[in-house]
C-alpha cells in the first residue's frame, strides 16, 4: 500500500480536531511502523502537476490532497485506490471497496 505525506497531513489534522491528540498520535504511530505501507513525498514537481490538475478542474471541488494524490497515482500508473471520496472515481480511478 501507497499513501503520501499529504494524505498523513490532512489525517492527522482530522483525527486530531475529532477524535483528540491521543488518537492521532496512536494512528501516527501505528502507520510509521507499518511495513507495508510506504509514504511518498509531494515534491515540488509532483506539486506542480497537482496545481495544474487543480486549476484545470474548476468544476470540481478537488481538494489540493486529493490532485496531488491524482498526480502521483498517473505518475506511478496506480488505477485502485482505498477511498470512498467519488472524486477518484471521477478522475478515473477504480475505488475500493467498488461501488
Amino acid at each position: 500500500m501507497l499513501t503520501t505525506d499529504y494524505v498523513i497531513d490532512e489525517t492527522l489534522t482530522t483525527l486530531r480536531s475529532r477524535l483528540g491528540l491521543a488518537v492521532a498520535e496512536a494512528w501516527w504511530e501505528m502507520v510509521t511502523a507499518s511495513r507495508r505501507l510506504r509514504i511518498e513525498a509531494i515534491d515540488p514537481p509532483r506539486a506542480e502537476r497537482a496545481r495544474f490538475l487543480f486549476f484545470r478542474h474548476k468544476e470540481q471541488d478537488f481538494s489540493f490532497t486529493d490532485c496531488s494524490s491524482f498526480a502521483l497515482m498517473r505518475e506511478l500508473r496506480l488505477r485502485h485506490v482505498l477511498t470512498l471520496d467519488r472524486h477518484f472515481r471521477h478522475m478515473g480511478f477504480e475505488l475500493v471497496p467498488g461501488n
